[in-house]
């Protein structure tokens, strides 16, 4: 029995420039009980067909042709009933789980609250000890002690607030669950545990399920059947073991090839030819300790990095493990609580003016979210403009014109396709690209690169990350890249460190630390990376939950494993 069946739809955008067709003459049907995952790159339209079914389509998108059937309305078409009607269906009988948990629970309500609103919208007056029992009941069943019930979004992790959404989601036991890439910013353990527990609640309530995703290696350990897309068109669909093992479309075929995978064909190529920059200790830690009240974010820490031979230093971990604090200390946006972290050999928290100009011109940074990153105001050429005029990099507007075009092909963007947009006219993976060309302007000795592709398509974290790796040999540029991702770390490091709780727990070259980790921790991580391998077995929510509760209870977590060294980067951590 089928429980939605999506009949020939077709989805237009009038814009003042024409109708954009995002999605043409599309069929599916989903199964009870059976999940069906929805993959392509940004655009293709897989968010589009599942808010059409929830008929939350923004304006002034609409439904063009086609019917939408859900089982349990009969024969009714769900684009026919009244805006009343279709309150009473959503969350009832289809819900929606939203991938930014981080902007979708409200921060002055209690979580508790928050499940209580859809209840109370759909059955009326409910006693409050009913409601609480009803609470306690939808956390646990997604692995949360029924305490969360009391406390805000803020207080929570971002693994524990994307399973919040997925409790709101099943409070009712709906008949179909529409999960938009409910982990694409979550570190590979968190990861793991929330699609379990997506896949786990779903399977005990027996809705189907539509996960809509960009990461093949994710698919392949959650969902039953597939549905590729691409420019709103569905190009292939089958079994998930059909699609992986003998794709039939050339689309399918990429999508698949893109995921990295530890000890597989590498996405780099190496130039014979490096850059070489100034010989010398290029950026030092001294014994750097970070602490915030009773929190220990960063263990002390000493490491050297030399200038002259251009590396890439991987640092690992999940989230909370001081990746980033790691990275803000390397910045200068935060001091340290003891020892010293100095570049050229200057302490960066005791620079005058002037050094702390250099200093800022030398070290620059990608960050994660390259939505955050451009002034929605301003044309995109405002933040490649300001900081080389700033910098007095600037001869003449023609040269600053040259600039930003030499830096937009650098990183593989036609200048005549980006300079001159706004942001919102960009692609994530074109403003990551811009961040990067941004960064090369001002031709730095040093970048850091915290997360810098977590939130683009799969497909392009290949692209992104080569031009990263290129600016350390054409451009003769240092990079500590900070990220959870350990298979791309294994093809584009030169050394990697693992941190766990702020402690460095197992660090060497990639081909050691991560082909062949030592460290349980490291292991963990590893085991908890999707592949798309259909044979492997990602185990239960219970099953990571138990590996890092063994880790936290063990001695071995506050160890750390050493597998060699390499020229140009030495690294001791203190008790």
């Amino acid at each position: 029995m089928t429980i939605l069946d999506i009949k020939n739809i077709s989805i237009d955008f009038p814009t003042s420039k024409g109708v954009v067709h995002a999605v043409s003459n599309f069929s599916l049907s989903v199964p009870q009980g059976r999940r069906v995952g929805f993959i392509g790159e940004s655009g293709s339209g897989k968010t589009t067909t599942a808010l059409a079914a929830m008929r939350m389509l923004a304006a002034p998108g609409y439904v063009s042709e086609g019917e939408i059937h859900l089982h349990s309305l009969g024969d009714t078409n769900v684009l026919e009933l009244s805006d009343d009607e279709m309150r009473r269906v959503r969350l009832k009988k289809i819900a929606y789980i939203p991938q930014g948990a981080m902007n979708s629970l409200n921060p002055v309500m209690r979580i508790e609250n928050q499940i209580w609103d859809g209840i109370v919208a759909h059955e009326g007056h409910v006693e409050r000890a009913e409601l609480q029992r009803r609470s306690r009941t939808v956390l646990e069943s997604v692995g949360l002690p029924a305490s969360v019930g009391r406390l805000y979004p803020h207080e929570l992790s971002g693994g524990m607030k994307q399973r919040v959404c997925i409790a709101i989601g099943v409070c009712l036991k709906p008949d179909l669950l529409i999960a938009d890439e409910p982990t694409s910013a979550l570190d590979v353990i968190t990861q793991r545990q929330v699609m379990q527990t997506l896949r786990e609640v779903q399977e005990t309530i027996g809705a189907g399920l539509i996960l809509i995703g960009h990461d093949m290696g994710l698919m392949a350990q959650s969902v039953d059947d597939l549905a590729v897309m691409k420019l709103g068109k569905l190009v292939e669909y089958g079994t998930v073991r059909q699609i992986i093992e003998n794709p039939q479309h050339e689309y399918t075929k990429q999508l698949i090839s893109s995921v990295p995978l530890v000890g597989g064909e590498s996405f780099i190529e190496s130039t014979p030819e490096i850059l070489r920059g100034e010989a010398g200790p290029l950026l030092e830690f001294d014994k750097v300790t970070k602490r915030y009240g009773n929190v220990t974010a960063l263990h002390p820490l000493s490491f050297s990095l030399d200038g002259e031979v251009p590396k890439i230093i991987s640092v690992v971990g999940q989230s909370g493990s001081g990746k980033s604090t790691m990275g803000s200390l390397m910045l200068g946006f935060n001091a340290p609580t003891e020892g010293t972290v100095t570049f050229r050999g200057k302490d960066i928290n005791r620079l005058n003016k002037a050094d702390a100009l250099t200093f800022r011109k030398d070290v620059q940074a990608v960050f994660q979210d390259p939505y955050a990153c451009f002034n929605p105001f301003y044309r995109v050429d405002h933040a490649l403009k300001f900081p080389f005029k700033r910098f007095g990099l600037a001869k003449s507007e023609s040269h600053t014109r040259q600039a930003m075009e030499e830096a937009c092909v650098a990183v593989g963007l036609d200048p005549s396709l980006v300079l001159r947009r706004y942001p919102h006219q960009l692609s994530g993976g074109q403003r990551q690209r811009l961040i990067v060309a941004r960064a090369l302007m001002l031709s730095p000795k040093l970048l850091i690169a915290d997360e810098p592709v977590s939130m683009v398509d799969a497909s392009l974290r290949a692209a992104i990350l080569k031009n990263i790796h290129d600016l350390k040999d054409k451009h003769g540029i240092s990079i500590l890249y900070i990220t959870h991702d350990l298979a791309t770390a294994y093809h584009v490091s030169d050394y990697v460190m693992v941190l766990y709780h702020g402690r460095v727990v197992e660090a060497g070259p990639p081909k050691e630390v991560i082909g062949s980790p030592q460290h349980p921790y490291t292991r963990l991580l590893i085991d908890s990376i999707p592949w798309p391998d259909l044979d492997r077995d990602w185990g239960s929510a219970k099953d990571a939950a138990a590996g890092l509760d063994a880790l936290a209870t063990g001695e071995a977590a506050a160890q750390s494993v050493f597998r060699g060294d390499i020229t140009g980067f030495d690294l001791s951590v203190h008790a």
